[in-house]
């Protein structure tokens, strides 16, 4: 079964590593001494005693002075109880005896401050829970540190909720908390201020970590959300109350009708608001039974329906036809049996569910396309939307089946027959409004080919050229991203940027070119490649994807994606040129810190195309559920591209193979000083644990094997048994996975204890493999053979506390 235990211990020492009570050398620090000398606990807490709170809460450690004092003999019993209380948290019973700040008070401060900092959540806990024991002042200091650091964590809950409840979950105790006054909020000069505050360092809106920001909870949780909203303007009134359509209506009584009358009405209609001039022509005239119009009305018609520029043309030609016009059924049949360009402005208001202007509006016009069907059925556009439909399977208005095996069996076309039948009604039709829909699945039955580079020029083409009414067009881009992130290689990228390096899109082909380049070390080039890169002529073409309907909301606008992809490329580019001077330098050293800087914390910017609005985990198709997306989109379709292929190219985007790649390069170097190789193999270790922890399961599994995992499963292929109703054949799958990693992890410890004996390394591992198997004699032997590693202390106390945790098994 899933083991329920391993997210208990991710790795990079994510379990607890005390960061001591040694905070409490904090006057000693305050006065400028030297840290080559830590001073004794007693004399740190008498110079403590004598800061003032503002003092105290201006002081704070770091990871390396934490280190010093946790190793330091003197600090060594304070060390062991923090370590104590952490444990207790995570894997205890939550009552903590006489936890630091009921030892030492405010004296802790710096302390619990660094822990409310801390990423991990029981680190998180035990600091802001401390802080709120030592009550106001502290308090209301450390929230006004928070707020001005524009910081993301802790986690809201832990300011407002119970202390009680938030240190043990499990107790009865009240939910509602009155948490503000714990931080001077009562006060109305201290609540003003701090409001203020929040608001002076809120990030914008447009930020991408505009929720996760700690700003944003406090002032909802003071304000509410509705008070951060931007004052909405008053809306307008109804259409229906416009003043000019009494007018309107006076004209429209008077027979007979004279020209300047019907002028004086056209130029009603003419200043009317785009809104009310919906309503006039949906409602107003829309709802007028066929042939009962009035002579005024059909008079606007006529003029809508003449007039080129008029983007309501169509739409007034087809309602002229409605009312048996013979003016409008000349005009309509002309364009139903010519060029088929007219019409799109008609089907793109009904866009079959995708935001039309309105309801009425895109509703109306889909009955008087379907009016269209019944009248003229022998009409050239008619005849051409009832062929796309036999292709598909279904009527092309409205899209319902036209049996109940028609979908099925168009589906089960073979690949090769439906790129035929796509070009040959394209070659026919390329004027109709369904032109970009066809190309759409025209590209995706080349995909099923394996003819990759053909379906990216029809994916370019629906991106830039205007094709059929559009409505299509958005489906284009995440076809485009995925083949430019892990389905393209270097070369094919090359020759895309080559074939259209004159059009608004090669900045995009460009930067995806020097991505990869970076991914295959090759910085150099990739600087060369991105040199003087500017984004800003793709406005108009992520328009198409992003749409003026801004479907996508405001965060996702084309400017706003394009200023942050700008942005991170200047970073990216900062990240090559280091990685550059650590290659060139190619010293053991070196090759060991570049393999570092990809397995690193923000090593993942290195090789990342900025082109998934964040979203890369969950928009990238990698089939983990299902097998739907691989088809779709080609890159993980196990059926028509290579399983190498696809292990290859997610393998290129993946930050943890490309470090593991690098480490297991240093490691086959015989001639590396043996300090390296130890530290070596323990950081590709963790980097392995890391990715099979903390990384979605898709791509764990499309990068297998990575490099220093043999592999025990032929072909990986984590589509076969994704659909969940075979839970079975996928949980033998992840077994599968689970144990080949189980089994590079036992390698290295074994290699460790056989080659360096004495390493600090060992029950770190030893530790990641009892989270990772919940084998029991992982732990046992951290205590009876490494008595004194810094994993020891944890390891006793699961042992003894065994029965709280759930079994792995």
């Amino acid at each position: 079964m899933v083991r329920v235990f391993t997210n208990l211990v991710v790795t990079q020492r994510l379990l607890i590593v005390a960061a001591t009570a040694g905070t409490l050398a904090v006057g000693w620090l305050s006065l400028g001494r030297s840290p080559q000398l830590l001073p004794s606990p007693e004399e740190a807490n008498r110079q403590a005693e004598q800061l003032s709170p503002e003092e105290l809460t201006n002081l704070s450690i770091d990871a390396e002075l934490r280190d010093r004092l946790r190793f330091d003999p003197a600090w060594q019993p304070i060390a062991r109880s923090v370590r104590q209380d952490l444990m207790i948290l995570k894997w205890g019973n939550n009552q903590l005896a006489n936890p630091v700040w009921q030892r030492y008070g405010a004296r802790a401060y710096p302390l619990l401050a660094y822990y409310a900092r801390s990423a991990d959540p029981t680190r998180q806990t035990y600091g802001v829970v401390g802080i709120r024991s030592l009550g106001k002042p502290y308090t209301t200091l450390w929230l006004e540190q928070q707020l001005q650091h524009q910081a993301k964590a802790p986690d809201f809950y832990l300011v407002t909720g119970n202390p009680a409840l938030v240190l043990d979950p499990t107790i009865d105790a009240p939910y509602e908390w009155n948490w503000q006054p714990e931080f001077g909020l009562d006060d109305p000069e201290t609540r003003d201020r701090l409001i203020r505050l929040a608001q002076d360092y809120l990030e914008p809106e447009t930020s991408p970590d505009y929720y996760s920001q700690f700003n944003l909870s406090f002032l909802t949780a003071l304000l509410g959300y509705e008070e951060l909203l931007p004052p909405q303007p008053a809306a307008p009134s109804h259409p229906a109350l416009d003043p000019a359509l009494d007018e309107w209506n006076q004209l429209e009584q008077r027979t007979p009708l004279t020209t300047a009358q019907i002028q004086q009405a056209i130029n009603i209609y003419r200043n009317l608001s785009p809104q009310t001039q919906e309503y006039f022509l949906v409602t107003r005239l829309g709802e007028i039974r066929a042939g009962e119009i009035s002579a005024l009305g059909a008079a606007l018609l006529r003029h809508l329906a003449t007039n080129p520029e008029s983007s309501e043309q169509v739409w007034a030609i087809a309602e002229l036809n409605r009312h048996g016009d013979p003016q409008g059924r000349r005009l309509l049949q002309t364009i139903l049996n010519g060029d088929l360009t007219p019409l799109h402005t008609l089907t793109r208001a009904v866009s079959y569910g995708f935001f039309p202007q309105t309801v009425d509006w895109g509703t109306h016009a889909y009955y008087l396309l379907v009016g269209m069907a019944e009248q003229y059925p022998q009409s050239r556009f008619i005849r051409a939307s009832k062929e796309y439909g036999e292709l598909r399977g279904i009527y092309y208005f409205g899209g319902e089946p036209r049996s109940e095996t028609s979908v099925e069996q168009a589906e089960q076309t073979p690949a090769a027959q439906r790129e035929q039948n796509w070009q040959t009604w394209l070659n026919q039709y390329s004027d109709h409004p369904g032109a970009d829909d066809a190309t759409y699945f025209l590209a995706r039955s080349l995909q099923d080919q394996n003819k990759v580079m053909e379906a990216m020029e029809h994916w370019i083409a629906l991106m830039t050229q205007p094709i059929g009414d559009g409505d299509a067009a958005y489906l284009a881009y995440p076809h485009v991203r995925s083949l430019l992130d892990v389905g393209l290689t270097t070369d094919q990228l090359a020759t895309v940027l080559e074939q259209h390096q004159n059009e608004a899109i090669a900045p995009l082909f460009q930067y995806a070119l020097a991505v990869h380049q970076a991914r295959a070390q090759d910085y150099a080039q990739a600087l060369q490649t991105s040199n003087g890169l500017n984004f800003a002529p793709l406005q108009e073409v992520l328009e198409r994807y992003y749409g003026a309907d801004e479907r996508f909301g405001y965060a996702f606008r084309p400017n706003t994606t394009l200023e942050d992809m700008q942005t991170l490329l200047a970073e990216q580019r900062q990240k090559w040129h280091q990685l550059q001077q650590l290659q060139a330098t190619n010293t053991p050293q070196s090759r060991y810190e570049l393999a570092s800087n990809w397995a690193g914390e923000g090593g993942w910017k290195n090789g990342y195309l900025a082109v998934w609005d964040d979203g890369r985990t969950a928009l990238l198709p990698t089939g983990d559920w299902s097998n739907y997306y691989c088809t779709i989109f080609w890159v993980c379709n196990q059926a028509v591209r290579s399983p190498e292929a696809v292990r290859l190219s997610y393998q290129q985007g993946s930050q943890n193979a490309i470090a593991l790649s690098l480490y297991q390069k240093l490691l086959d170097d015989p001639n590396i000083p043996a300090s390296m190789r130890e530290k070596a193999i323990y950081m590709a270790t963790e980097t392995l644990l890391w990715q099979w922890e903390d990384h979605p399961l898709g791509e764990t599994f499309r990068i297998h094997p990575p490099a220093g995992v043999k592999s025990t499963i032929a072909i990986p292929d984590p589509t076969a048994a994704a659909n969940l109703d075979y839970y079975d054949e996928w949980q033998s799958q992840y077994d599968q996975y689970e144990q080949d990693y189980l089994n590079a992890l036992n390698e290295a410890i074994e290699q460790l204890q056989r080659t360096f004996p004495q390493s600090v390394y060992i029950d770190d591992l030893l530790f990641s493999k009892y989270a990772l198997s919940g084998q029991l004699g992982s732990l046992e032997q951290i205590v009876q053979r490494y008595p004194n590693g810094d994993r020891a202390e944890e390891a006793q106390f699961l042992i003894n506390h065994r029965h709280l945790h759930t079994n792995p098994e």
